[in-house]
């Protein structure tokens, strides 16, 4: 019996002395350190935009073209970037990637319907912009169109660069479709 009660002593004082004395004087970032832990507290993760985003357009043209369009955010389809404030913690952004779906039809007969998204772009730039970019708007291009074809325009934006890529997207009344860069930068001499 006394063998029973030392031992219970000694369990007693070795769980009375683990009481956490050795982290008294440690700030908490130091305990995350030690812990391995204090990398996943130090980030802040921002989904840009927030909350779902959604554009429809539908259009009637005199010429006879009504056009449709779906413009959205993709929930899992983002581009990341890291940013470091001066408070130590980790901002990463998430830029979310858009898609547009449009139906074409002349004089109420369907012509074409198609997805416009970064995979339709890829032979007019580098990997690494594409990777990177955003993409920023889907419109109707009035000026451009005519009786025969529609003109979509569109453009890629890394985010919070200056760096742009533009696009027309030609459709004719057969559903061709012809997409072309548009060069906004005036070359001045």
């Amino acid at each position: 019996m006394k063998k029973l009660c030392v031992l219970i002593f000694i369990i007693i004082i070795t769980l009375v002395s683990c009481d956490g004395r050795d982290r008294k004087y440690k700030t908490n970032a130091e305990v995350l350190k030690e812990n391995k832990l204090f990398d996943s507290f130090s980030e802040e993760i921002k989904y840009i935009p927030a909350q779902r985003t959604e554009v429809l357009t539908d259009t009637i043209l005199s010429t006879g073209f009504q056009v449709k369009i779906q413009y959205y955010a993709l929930d899992n389809d983002y581009s990341s970037k890291t940013v470091k404030p001066s408070n130590k913690i980790n901002k990463i952004l998430h830029f979310k990637n858009f898609e547009a779906h449009f139906q074409i039809s002349k004089n109420k007969k369907l012509v074409t319907q198609n997805i416009i998204n970064k995979e339709l772009f890829k032979k007019f730039g580098s990997p690494a912009f594409w990777e990177q970019a955003i993409m920023q708007y889907v419109w109707i291009d009035y000026e451009n169109s005519t009786e025969d074809f529609i003109v979509l325009n569109t453009s890629f934006n890394i985010p919070e660069t200056e760096i742009y890529k533009d696009f027309s997207i030609a459709i004719n009344a057969f559903g061709n479709i012809k997409i072309s860069q548009i060069n906004l930068v005036e070359n001045l001499l």
